[in-house]
């Protein structure tokens, strides 16, 4: 079964099943005869997820593999199957006019041929210039899209994650989806009794407890200044009120973040098809606001 390309948080070592590590090295030059097919198809995108899956699609209709992962300095994309320790490993180092890409780490239930081998060998040939593209535009995106201190996405990634999700609940009204914006209670008071520098760390601590309470599927973005949103994928309303809970306590247990004595008050609505992404936000901000005005450290929907 072929997933598209999504990215597991785990690592993985190769050292002991792997029966072949390959370095390939690609020149540009080698790549101005006809294109094949495969090429024309890589060059068709600059989503890094989305190259990946065109090749491993390409690929499963030509080779017997059971598994495969890419594995760069700073991910891991699971692509097809599950890894099972009994079948044979076959990991290929990719690189372009020197550069390293990063790994396509195989699984066959038996050894390769030399044959496939030899296609592999042809088709990473055509990988390799997309795929770094793809790399470097991932790069870039990255940077555009991410709160600088908390690494967290931005607003202009809020924007578009409200805009793609407005635009999924117009094909089916029957998903569910909540926003919640919070606010940090009692942060000024950081600021004014311990320095900017010390309301840095606190902000970048709140940020990483926010993603350790939440699901996979769901988001977190920084607003600004104390603000964050969470994007809860699939998510009825009903069930907000647990995510705050959860959140809260997390934030009284923590020992770095307890000796601040901060709190958090939170508003959050159910996305509508009709809702544009300003809409959702300020109906969000005033119910945050009515949550701090009935006394802080309370969430209302």
């Amino acid at each position: 079964m072929l997933n598209r390309a999504v990215a597991k948080a785990e690592t993985k070592t190769t050292e002991n099943k792997t029966q072949a590590i390959i370095s390939q090295l690609t020149s540009s030059t080698e790549l101005k005869s006809k294109s094949a097919p495969l090429s024309e198809r890589l060059q068709t995108s600059l989503d890094l997820n989305q190259v990946l899956s065109i090749y491993a699609d390409y690929m499963l209709q030509r080779l017997p593999v059971s598994a495969l992962q890419f594995i760069s300095d700073d991910q891991i994309i699971n692509l097809v199957g599950n890894y099972q320790d009994q079948n044979s490993e076959y990991s290929v180092m990719l690189y372009a006019d020197n550069e390293y890409l990063g790994q396509m780490v195989y699984q066959f239930k038996r050894t390769p041929s030399y044959v496939n081998k030899m296609r592999l060998e042809q088709m990473h040939k055509h990988l390799t210039f997309p795929l770094r593209n793809a790399i470097h535009f991932s790069r870039l995106r990255k940077v555009a899209v991410r709160d600088h201190l908390t690494g967290l996405g931005n607003r202009a990634l809020l924007d578009e994650t409200l805009e793609h999700l407005s635009a999924r609940l117009k094909r089916d009204n029957s998903q569910s989806h909540i926003v919640m914006l919070l606010d940090m209670d009692g942060f000024k008071a950081v600021n004014d009794r311990h320095g900017h520098q010390q309301g840095d760390e606190v902000l970048k601590q709140f940020g990483q407890l926010l993603q350790q309470q939440l699901r996979d599927t769901d988001r977190v973005f920084r607003y600004g200044g104390d603000e964050f949103v969470l994007i809860l994928e699939n998510t009825q309303p009903e069930q907000a009120e647990e995510v705050f809970l959860r959140i809260r306590n997390a934030l009284n247990n923590d020992i770095k973040l307890a000796t601040f004595n901060i709190g958090v008050s939170a508003g959050s609505l159910a996305m509508e098809s009709f809702h544009s992404a300003q809409d959702i936000i300020d109906e969000a901000d005033r119910r945050l606001y009515a949550a701090k005005v009935a006394g802080k450290d309370q969430h209302l929907s």
